[in-house]
């Protein structure tokens, strides 16, 4: 057998195995972070930008915050600072990562903290749920609930429900 021909029988049972590992299987792995999509706050920006265009005068109070009475300079100054907010949240998003481990056991790290949640994969893997180890006191044990978009030995994309079941 030529090493081409191995090298693409090796190949085909790496993709059979991998496309025979179960969801949980595939899940239970440290997942990095690479953004975050909200398509909420980007509509919010929408409507702040939209906002800002129609300033005609700025007050003391917006002079204060911005250091500036000129109008075009009061603009420009808080677009730069939404702006640099949205590329902050990417750059953060980016230093997250998700380590899923087969006891039902998912530690999210990033930003210098690390917390440590339950997760159930739902019986029609295509869900999982998060819940707190210990909810702290006072708080109500409420469980996220992640719709899972897509999920191969690569790629793990979630969307975050709106519902109990969306």
């Amino acid at each position: 057998m030529t090493r081409k021909n191995l090298l693409f029988v090796a190949g085909c049972g790496l993709f059979f195995l991998a496309a025979c590992q179960s969801p949980k299987d595939q899940l239970a792995r440290k997942w990095q972070v690479d953004g975050v999509e909200d398509p909420f706050r980007d509509s919010m920006m929408t409507v702040q930008e939209k906002s800002i265009d129609t300033i005609t005068v700025v007050d003391s109070n917006m002079a204060m915050y911005a250091g500036t009475f000129n109008v075009d300079s009061f603009k420009t100054i808080i677009k730069k600072q939404m702006s640099d907010q949205k590329v902050e949240q990417e750059k953060m998003a980016k230093q997250i990562s998700m380590n899923f481990q087969k006891d039902g056991t998912m530690i999210q790290e990033g930003a210098g903290r690390s917390d440590s949640l339950k997760y159930t994969l739902a019986e029609d893997n295509k869900f999982v749920i998060l819940k707190a180890k210990t909810p702290p006191p006072g708080m109500p044990d409420r469980a996220d609930t992640l719709h899972i978009e897509k999920l191969s030995s690569s790629e793990l994309r979630f969307r975050v429900s709106q519902g109990p079941r969306d």
